[in-house]
């Protein structure tokens, strides 16, 4: 991907952080004009994980399996957050792209384009791993974000099974007090699996107050299904995953998160051109 689009690509992505759905008919709530919608579509359309050459082309292929039910998930009548968020994990992952513009095999460090941490990207063929791990010396957004807290963040990716693994965290006075992670994988059908758990040990007003979500989508053409569950474990969460699965259902995914600990707030999916929540 030459260097221009992938700037494009992040500086909307960014977007996406400060607008949430966003209100332009021309702009999708993944934060994609549709101009950049039809390029994304065309390049995915039946490209398979295999071919994938770096985290860009991750982050498109699951654009665009979103970008194919948007429609339909933006006309429901109460704006349901968890279902758009995911793509927030490609926020940072895709500027670790700019490390090794080549694609290049070996490790390559360097400063992050929009977050500005010092990062790394490793490459073994169809692999990447990568990472950073910074000590904040200003205070960032919310009282998670303060300057002496440690931020981190831990990937992987094996394009030759369809595969995204990513782990954050910020850590304060050795505790951690913001943790999410998430996985991601393509089937060979070309739908694509998300689960991905996101959790706080302090609410809005920095007070003490343990809370997570999970949230699993399984998305195609034609096919849309959600489980979001809700539990107050905080930071220590035990990880949900499925990624050795050769699949994972809705009902499934919903079952794992019960067993867990978590309540089920909304699950549903796509029926009759609508998104219906049980």
């Amino acid at each position: 991907m030459k260097l221009k689009t992938l700037a494009l690509y992040i500086i909307l992505c960014m977007a996406l952080v400060i607008s949430g759905c966003g209100g332009s008919s021309n702009t999708s709530s993944t934060g994609v004009v549709d101009q950049n919608q039809t390029t994304s579509s065309k390049k995915a359309d039946g490209q398979s994980s295999s071919s994938f050459k770096t985290i860009s082309d991750y982050a498109d292929a699951w654009n665009e399996v979103y970008n194919q039910n948007e429609a339909v998930i933006n006309k429901h009548e109460e704006p349901i957050m968890e279902l758009v968020t995911p793509g927030l994990d490609f926020v940072t992952g895709v500027q670790y792209d700019l490390l090794n513009m080549e694609n290049k095999d070996g490790r390559f460090e360097g400063e992050l384009m929009m977050a500005g941490y010092p990062a790394f990207v490793e490459r073994s063929g169809s692999k990447i791993s990568f990472g950073y791990d910074f000590i904040r010396d200003e205070d960032g957004f919310g009282p998670t974000n303060k300057a002496g807290d440690r931020v981190a963040e831990e990937g992987n990716c094996d394009f030759s099974k369809g595969t995204y693994i990513t782990e954050t965290f910020n850590e304060r006075n050795g505790q951690k007090i913001e943790r999410s992670y998430s996985e991601f994988k393509r089937l060979k059908n070309g739908e694509m699996i998300c689960l991905r758990t996101t959790s706080s040990s302090l609410n809005l007003k920095g007070e003490a107050d343990l809370s997570n979500s999970c949230t699993y989508i399984k998305a195609g053409k034609d096919k849309f299904d959600f489980v979001i569950g809700k539990s107050t474990q905080g930071p220590a969460f035990e990880k949900l995953s499925f990624i050795d699965k050769s699949d994972l259902s809705k009902d499934e995914a919903r079952q794992m998160m019960e067993a867990a600990g978590y309540q089920i707030e909304k699950s549903g999916g796509i029926a009759g051109g609508k998104l219906v929540v049980e």
